[in-house]
């Protein structure tokens, strides 16, 4: 018997059953648990979304008690406007169950428009009521919307579920994502290193300030998540359709609604985006060992880089000398590091979008795992249909 040359490991036959029969409530947690959470029927804003998320917003309505502390109060004043705050909210949220008909003591079944309401303005009330502070109020407003909004996105469409499911198999992903990068590691190897041994990277990035920094790595993140959204409404209708096809006895359940399709697209997206950032912490934490190891007080000083506010000397074997010079971390090296992983992540990020391998074995995986969702989906449809 022949053995092909290129033999490989055969794809996972989607067809077979796996796991065992679930009820409801059983169906709706694996889908959670793939971050799939709109797969759930009835999936709504104030029970699935805000009202899973009470809990959190409960913790952050008691930190902006702090809104009525004053700096300029001595500590008894500070106490009696926290107690003062905390009748505030308490008398608002009673007067809020009071216009709705409700008991005034009777807690949130769920978290709807006039929970969220309260959320955002009650609290800016307190910087107004103690002291006048039109401008803290106003950034409390937007800072409440600001997160309902992250909320929104991150257990809405089950941003950390993915998250947890990627983590969970970190090793797995962390081997392909080496792999891939060994296939990418000539160009990328030159285009990193031809950047860390500029004196002119070093120049800049020693002259900048912090603000900067946080500026220009923000910019790179979003590219990076522009690059990856850019594809991943393609990577879902596709992995749905090959799914269909694989599965027609299940193809009711592979009928996914426009909103269901997107957040299937946000879990293939924060699967990529996982992979992303484990490239590129590897790498930084690459170009932080050799920058210590290679780029010595002597260079810098040849370079004319001062090295930042901050530096610490490592002492190996107890002499602190390691071939009679010091071994050095610095802020600019951190900070050139760090540069140089947010390019080598942007550059891996686009590489990846048009690497055929990669295209082929990332999609298969999404396949395998969404085949497993779509026989749970089947089942929980057919419980779903059942009389009683």
């Amino acid at each position: 018997m022949t053995v092909p040359d290129d033999a490989s490991p055969p794809a996972r036959d989607l067809t077979v059953p796996v796991g065992p029969a679930l009820d409801v409530a059983g169906c709706e947690r694996e889908f959670r648990r793939n971050g799939l959470p709109l797969l759930v029927e009835g999936h709504s804003l104030d029970r699935d979304v805000f009202g899973r998320s009470a809990p959190f917003l409960l913790v952050v309505l008691l930190a902006e008690l702090t809104g009525a502390v004053r700096s300029g109060w001595p500590a008894w004043a500070n106490v009696l406007a926290l107690l003062g705050g905390a009748g505030i909210v308490a008398a608002a949220y009673a007067g809020l169950n009071v216009l709705r008909g409700r008991r005034w003591s009777t807690l949130p079944q769920s978290v709807g428009l006039p929970e969220l309401a309260f959320f955002v303005l009650v609290p800016a009330l307190l910087p107004l009521v103690f002291g006048g502070q039109w401008a803290d109020a106003l950034l409390t407003v937007v800072g409440n919307l600001v997160l309902l909004g992250a909320v929104r996105v991150v257990v809405g469409y089950g941003i950390l579920s993915s998250l947890w499911w990627g983590l969970a198999r970190v090793v797995d992903e962390l081997g392909a994502s080496l792999l891939r990068l060994v296939r990418l590691l000539p160009l990328l190897l030159v285009f990193s290193l031809v950047l860390f041994y500029n004196a002119e990277v070093w120049q800049v990035f020693d002259r900048t300030h912090g603000v900067a920094d946080v500026v220009l790595g923000a910019f790179f993140a979003l590219l990076v998540v522009v690059f990856v959204a850019l594809r991943v409404p393609g990577e879902a209708r596709e992995a749905l359709a090959a799914t269909a096809t694989a599965l027609p006895e299940h193809e009711r359940a592979t009928r996914f609604t426009r909103p269901q399709r997107a957040n299937l697209a946000a879990m293939i997206a924060t699967s990529q985006l996982l992979q992303v950032l484990v490239v590129s912490l590897g790498m930084g934490l690459f170009f932080m060992a050799l920058g210590t190891l290679t780029v010595t007080p002597e260079v810098m000083a040849l370079w004319d880089v001062d090295g930042g506010t901050w530096e610490r000397t490592i002492s190996l074997a107890g002499g602190g000398v390691v071939g009679g010079a010091d071994l050095v971390v610095t802020q600019t090296l951190l900070r050139v590091s760090v540069a140089i992983a947010t390019f080598t992540g942007l550059y891996y990020a686009i590489s990846v979008q048009v690497d055929a391998v990669y295209r082929e074995e990332f999609v298969d995986g999404i396949q395998a795992q969404l085949a497993d969702v779509v026989r749970t989906r089947s089942r929980y449809l057919d419980l779903l249909a059942q009389p009683g």
